[in-house]
């Protein structure tokens, strides 16, 4: 009795990474996309320590794409094993997500540098808007509400941004000078 108590009072591990939704949109748009590589690494990380399934979350990020549906039903499973509803569509998200990054990679065979990186904007924006979606839910998911309290920039975070503005600055001035 004495340890079923004990185990009802202690705080749940996290299963998927909680962070605000502005904070993850700046991270992914400044560092071009890159930020999905962290961010992908620790939801699977974070799931294996919570569950104990066996995955491997470096596989799992180096092959990203292929593991985003599985990725998004199990935040999906948590949800409603909380008793909990939330009201999402993970199964269109992963699809977008998945067509997205088809079409990301498409720009190999476009040959004028603009219209390249036009669908690259398009693509990211897209992107940008479904993960947003799915980082929103993982918060539903591990709190119960939309934004938690990983919301505000650190000072690695910042070094990031700065870097990432940086390549932006580098990018856009490529095209007009």
């Amino acid at each position: 009795p004495f340890s079923v108590e004990l185990l009802e009072t202690s705080p749940k591990r996290p299963a998927f990474y909680v962070v605000g939704q502005s904070k993850f949109a700046l991270l992914f748009v400044s560092t071009f996309g890159l930020y999905w590589t962290y961010w992908t690494y620790k939801n699977w990380r974070l799931y294996r320590a919570a569950t104990g399934n066996k995955v491997l979350p470096l596989v799992r990020t180096v092959t990203g794409v292929f593991f985003v549906f599985s990725l998004f039903m199990k935040v999906d499973r948590r949800i409603l094993a909380s008793g909990r509803q939330y009201r999402w569509y993970p199964r269109s998200l992963a699809l977008a997500v998945i067509l997205a990054a088809c079409a990301g990679a498409t720009r190999v065979w476009v040959l004028d540098a603009h219209v390249s990186f036009a669908l690259f904007l398009l693509v990211l924006l897209l992107l940008t808007c479904c993960l947003m979606r799915v980082q929103a839910a993982i918060n539903f998911s591990e709190y119960g509400v939309e934004e938690p309290v990983n919301s505000t920039l650190t000072f690695a975070n910042g070094i990031w941004v700065g870097l990432g503005l940086s390549w932006w600055g580098l990018v856009i001035l490529t095209f007009y000078f």
